[in-house]
């Protein structure tokens, strides 16, 4: 009687300890993903600033009818890193959906 409420005992906390280390592991596996997409989110400010910086150059450039915008040092390197950030961003997300495929 003894022994079978021990091996029932010890069976519990079998199980108990394997639900907790499945939890940990999801949990760190979500928190995981959710930084990767908060870094995606601050990427995608840093893109609409930089869309904002053109627009501006760009209205300042209007009086100008001579320049070339699109060679205009200032828009062309907003655009050079608007290109690098939404290569990050693909990657970034991609990356995300990466490891929740892999841990379900």
């Amino acid at each position: 009687m003894v022994g079978r409420i021990k091996e029932s005992f010890q069976n519990g906390i079998a199980k108990l300890k394997w639900f907790a280390s499945l939890l940990s592991d999801r949990l760190k596996v979500e928190l995981s993903v959710i930084k990767l997409l908060h870094q995606s989110s601050q990427m995608e400010k840093r893109k609409d600033d930089l869309m904002r910086e053109i627009g501006q150059r760009v209205f300042e450039l209007k009086e100008y009818s001579d320049r070339q915008i699109l060679t205009d040092a200032a828009v062309a390197a907003a655009l050079a890193e608007i290109e690098h950030i939404t290569l990050e961003i693909e990657q970034i997300r991609k990356r995300a959906s990466e490891i929740s495929k892999i841990e379900e």
